[in-house]
């Protein structure tokens, strides 16, 4: 392990974007409300990955894919696989998603990620849709 690695820990995890029956109800209610923020702007990691990354449970992490990057409240799943993250379906998922040139739909399994402990604020909903 390099120091850099000790310092800085990140994980190269794979991305399955799930629907989310609290997100999908609070969204319909208010999308700009505090409880869809609170329901939609997470990623869920095995508790392996959380301590590998040096996260508590609720801290925010950096997440990166070849589509962008946003940064999320992280929590304990112990549903979710190992290497595995879990984000619902919404905004802040769709941010790392890239969207194909053909009339393919896109890829929301399996996307090649890479998470980091991050001192950031949540990536704001408002960032998200400027830049859709």
């Amino acid at each position: 392990m390099a120091l850099g690695d000790f310092l800085f820990p990140h994980a190269d995890l794979k991305l399955v974007i799930a629907r989310s029956f609290q997100a999908d109800v609070e969204s319909a209610k208010d999308i700009l409300s505090k409880e869809f923020l609170e329901n939609a702007a997470l990623v869920r990691l095995n508790k392996g990955d959380l301590q590998r990354l040096g996260l508590k449970n609720g801290g925010h992490a950096s997440i990166k894919s070849k589509a962008g990057t946003i940064v999320l409240a992280a929590f304990v799943d112990e549903k979710v696989p190992e290497n595995t993250a879990v984000i619902p379906y919404g905004p802040w998922a769709l941010a790392l998603v890239s969207v194909p040139k053909e009339d393919t739909p896109p890829q929301l399994h399996g996307i090649s990620i890479t998470i980091t402990r991050s001192d950031d604020e949540i990536t704001p909903l408002e960032e998200l849709l400027e830049h859709s």
